[in-house]
């Protein structure tokens, strides 16, 4: 029986029936010991990795879903693998607990996804990188190149670096008001993509979730409400769950691969028409809707995850 150690955002604060990690953890402590770690216990002590960690049990069908036993400090490389979950931002605090999981890693903790491609790949420049069409970009800190590419292009689409779920996410047309590109770029240090408005976007964006080089062929299209042009549920987006188009499948068979070869185990490719728009590495989200179809979903990833555990210490023998 392997052990996981979860690390992801306060469990007391989940929303249950939508967390792609509470579905995994489901499936997984059917066959494994499922460890919660407990926020911002992890820490470094005479180079080796400690963390608070509770036995976690998931029962979704009870109003307290779960239950943490009495959280015990423990030196992490007597697991077997940690989950890696922790949702966005990317900051600082992001980028230096990678360092930490660098340091078990090297000690022959598997770390799902691996913690160095996570600092490697920003998910919406790898998105666009790994495009098949891409969308016409650039990626600047300068509000002239903005208003320039504006110009040009008479609608477009500002993503700030390091957010998830559509945080940030504007749309500007030559019309708009631009003044506030000033403070936003002249005043601080950071980075925008900007990208052409896809008007497909009125047809969905579709969500494919990827573990460990397979692609899952149930995907989830989400819509845009009518006030917003962001498809994410979190402002509103609807929801169907298809067949992916088969028109795609062969690039994204090549796009799995790649992922898996960076230690990239576990992805959600967001694609609108024919353009890949961002490959989230972090916390891939999708799989409870995609439950609602297929409910066999979260014991397929979970038994990719013990597959590559399975690879993985069988390698180091």
């Amino acid at each position: 029986m392997y052990s996981f150690g979860i690390i992801m955002d306060p469990i007391q604060n989940i929303d249950i029936t939508k967390d792609s990690t509470i579905a995994i953890i489901e499936s997984l402590q059917k066959s494994s010991k499922i460890f919660y770690v407990i926020p911002k216990s992890l820490h470094i002590n005479n180079k080796k990795v400690y963390g608070k960690l509770g036995r976690l049990k998931i029962d979704s069908k009870k109003k307290e879903f779960y239950e943490v036993s009495s959280p015990y400090l423990k030196e992490l490389t007597e697991l077997d693998c940690i989950l890696f979950r922790l949702d966005p931002p990317v900051d600082e605090y992001y980028i230096q607990l990678t360092y930490l999981l660098d340091h078990l890693e090297s000690q022959g903790v598997l770390i799902i996804n691996s913690p160095q491609s996570l600092r490697d790949f920003n998910e919406k420049i790898l998105g666009n990188t790994l495009s098949n069409k891409q969308i016409p970009t650039i990626i600047t800190s300068n509000k002239n190149d903005i208003i320039d590419f504006l110009k040009k292009y008479k609608k477009i689409v500002l993503k700030p670096m390091n957010l998830m779920a559509g945080k940030g996410i504007i749309s500007l047309s030559c019309n708009d008001d631009t003044d506030f590109l000033a403070q936003e770029f002249d005043e601080l240090r950071q980075y925008v993509i900007c990208q052409k408005f896809i008007n497909e976007i009125t047809d969905g964006d579709t969500r494919i979730l990827i573990t460990n080089g397979i692609v899952h062929e149930d995907v989830l299209v989400r819509y845009p409400p009518k006030n917003d042009f962001r498809s994410n549920l979190s402002y509103g987006g609807k929801y169907e769950v298809k067949k992916i188009n088969n028109k795609y499948l062969n690039h994204l068979k090549e796009v799995a691969q790649y992922l898996k070869y960076n230690r990239i185990y576990f992805a959600g490719v967001d694609m609108i028409g024919d353009y890949i728009t961002e490959i989230n590495i972090t916390s891939p989200t999708g799989i409870k809707q995609i439950e609602e179809k297929n409910k066999r979903i979260s014991d397929e990833i979970a038994s990719e995850f013990i597959k590559i555990i399975q690879n993985y210490y069988e390698g180091k023998k």
